[in-house]
């Protein structure tokens, strides 16, 4: 009676090893297939197509063109308007300068005895 039950107890070890070999198995296909579509995902994703340097050539020429093409030569009112604008920056430095030294001269000499109290 005991080999009886030695050998059922010997059967249902060896059923439990070969089902549990199955589940690792058929987990392990599972698991394979899960990496290779996350791997598809990623190069999807991670390698971007570049153009060929010929459709890169292209289009900045194409960009260098438009620009130059909207430049124009400028007129006498561009002229004076620089002139105007030259003129306005100039007088606004020296009020900016006047403002944050008022005790510096005019004449663009510091003379110290004039400046220190007494």
């Amino acid at each position: 009676m005991d080999e009886g039950i030695m050998g059922v107890f010997l059967g249902l070890l060896i059923i439990a090893g070969a089902f549990l070999a199955y589940r690792i198995e058929r987990t392990n296909t599972q698991l394979k297939h899960e990496i290779q579509l996350g791997i598809e995902k990623l190069e999807a994703k991670a390698i971007p197509t570049f153009p060929d340097i010929d459709e890169l050539m292209d289009e900045v020429q194409g960009i260098i063109t438009e620009t130059i093409g909207q430049m124009r030569v400028p007129t006498i009112a561009d002229n004076l308007g620089a002139i105007l604008q030259n003129w306005a920056q100039i007088k606004m430095a020296k009020e900016m300068n006047a403002m944050q030294n008022p005790i510096l001269p005019d004449s663009g000499v510091f003379s110290f005895e004039e400046n220190v109290e007494s």
